[in-house]
């Protein structure tokens, strides 16, 4: 149900910037000087930033960047869960 919701939510142009900012953020995993709380800051303003400028400066712009990268979030979130399953 909740793939459906962010599916009608975001602009399919958005749908590209979540496999870049996934990789943007295994970049920041592995960068030993950067705190792990501050990479979810980190994809949020690249992605507000991101679509700023394909969009223009509206306040929908906004939103499409807080939800790709809140998208973002989620893919790693249950990547990281099922390969921890999978470990086990």
């Amino acid at each position: 149900m909740e793939g459906i919701i962010l599916e009608t939510l975001i602009n399919p142009e958005s749908y590209v910037l979540i496999p870049v900012l996934y990789i943007i953020l295994l970049f920041l995993r592995q960068t030993p000087r950067i705190e792990t709380w501050t990479h979810v800051w980190i994809i949020t303003v690249i992605s507000v930033i991101s679509c700023f400028l394909y969009y223009g400066f509206h306040i929908n712009s906004f939103f499409q960047g807080v939800l790709v990268a809140g998208a973002t979030i989620l893919v790693k979130d249950l990547i990281h869960s099922k390969s921890l399953r999978i470990k086990k």
